[in-house]
């Protein structure tokens, strides 16, 4: 096969033997033929017929015999051994040739030589090195120059310095002088408290608890302070002009026979934290209060109202029979939504904001008590169920009422749809539950 044939060397495997075979050859033709013993008579050897390589017989005739023994087979062998020498340098040089480009074609060769290179550098500098002396330096160090030394100058305002710390002046004006304050970039202004009263237009989508959180107040506070929705945070409405106090408290507007005295038992604080507000402009008890003026009673309370609903549209009404339905006591969500206002002192509800017409639905089995549609005091359309274990539920700012007052309702039931009616900023579900008369917070019933 012709791959079988060539060599990783690019050259035909039979032609190197053959260059083989013949160098072989040559070097047998050049060994010497061995010596007769000095006592032999003929020499083993018989030189060949066809060249004469000894020029003392140049003309002998071809096939004569030549000397066999002593000296003149001595100087035969001599002769023919170096024109068979002669003869072999073409086959010789040929060989030379064949073995080089065998080593210079071998792909690892080149590697082992370099390897081998390396290796022979590499102790080559490590004996160089290890032969080297490294010399011994010798530093003298050389005295400053006086030039080199510290000036009068600075050496003066050192002295100064040292006398500046250790003079009992030091905090005089001498040491203000040596120690200046340092400009720090991007200083923290801290924030400052506010002092006077601020007036805040409400916007929509606000809620009393929202905007007591961005003022840092509590919601009673802006609601105690704030006649319109003194009772009832509900009847906020966009647009109106609420007080915001610097603090938490009371703001209370002075009438016809009030005194600090009935001030302070009315809101349960002191005379004298009454006083000690510097807005109130109040030297003792005893001063006298202006009709009409506003008072801030720092830390005063006022009782939460109890839930009502005002006249101001239609309402139907019907009070539960004996045998009405009970609830089970378990309140699920009425309507889906994010929490808009949470429960707090003025609001006992929560407000479940989410798209007009969404689904409301009875959070409990019960009886339909009240079903109204209108103003209604700022619920606007609402619907109140009674459950029969002393819990009703109200559902206030309804869209549209799907139920009647008299009516039986169970867990879940579409009782209605989800609004903006009555005194409302954005539309949004008002969710009481009320128990024996008082609202609770809904997040201790809901599951």
């Amino acid at each position: 096969m012709a791959a079988d044939a060539e060599s990783a060397y690019g050259k035909p495997w039979f032609q190197r033997n053959t260059l083989h075979s013949e160098a072989q050859s040559a070097l047998d033709a050049t060994s010497f033929p061995q010596q007769v013993p000095s006592d032999s008579h003929h020499s083993s050897q018989t030189p060949p017929e066809s060249r004469n390589l000894n020029p003392s017989v140049g003309n002998a005739r071809p096939g004569a015999p030549l000397p066999q023994h002593g000296a003149a087979a001595a100087v035969w062998t001599t002769q023919d051994a170096a024109g068979r020498l002669f003869a072999a340098l073409p086959t010789l040089a040929a060989s030379a040739r064949l073995q080089m480009q065998q080593a210079l074609g071998d792909q690892i060769t080149p590697l082992r030589l370099a390897s081998h290179l390396s290796v022979l550098l590499v102790a080559g500098a490590v004996i160089l090195f290890s032969r080297m002396q490294i010399p011994e330096w010798d530093f003298q160090l050389v005295a400053m120059p006086a030039a080199a030394t510290p000036s009068a100058q600075f050496q003066s305002v050192t002295n100064r310095v040292n006398e500046i710390f250790n003079t009992q002046q030091s905090s005089g004006a001498e040491f203000s002088e040596a120690l200046q304050p340092q400009i720090v970039p991007f200083t923290i202004i801290p924030e400052r408290t506010r002092r006077e009263i601020q007036v805040y237009t409400v916007q929509a989508g606000d809620t009393v608890l929202a905007i007591a959180n961005r003022f840092k107040l509590n919601p009673e506070t802006i609601q105690w302070s704030n006649s319109k929705i003194d009772s009832n945070p509900d009847l906020l409405s966009i647009g109106d002009q609420l007080k915001l106090l610097p603090v938490d408290g009371v703001l209370h507007t002075v009438r016809a026979g009030d005194t600090l005295s009935a001030l302070a038992e009315k809101y349960k604080v002191s005379t004298e934290e009454i006083i000690a507000y510097e807005s109130n402009n109040l030297q003792d008890v005893n001063a006298p209060l202006i009709i009409g003026s506003d008072i801030v009673v720092p830390g005063g309370t006022k009782l939460a109202p109890e839930t009502q609903v005002a006249a101001g549209g239609w309402t139907s009404t019907a009070s539960a029979p004996d045998d009405a339905p009970v609830g089970s006591g378990n309140f699920a969500w009425p309507a889906s939504g994010s929490i808009s206002q949470g429960y707090w002192g003025g609001h006992r509800a929560i407000d479940i904001a989410g798209r007009i017409g969404a689904a409301v639905s009875a959070a409990d089995g019960g009886f339909v008590t009240t079903a109204g549609g209108g103003w209604n005091g700022g619920y606007g359309n609402y619907v109140v169920i009674d459950h029969g274990n002393g819990f009703s539920t109200l559902y206030g700012h309804l869209t549209n009422i799907y139920v009647n007052a008299g009516e039986t309702v169970s867990a879940g039931q579409q009782i209605g749809t989800m609004g903006n009616t009555g005194n409302s900023t954005g539309p949004h579900l008002h969710f009481e539950v009320i128990y024996q008369g008082y609202g609770r917070n809904p997040y201790n019933y809901l599951h």
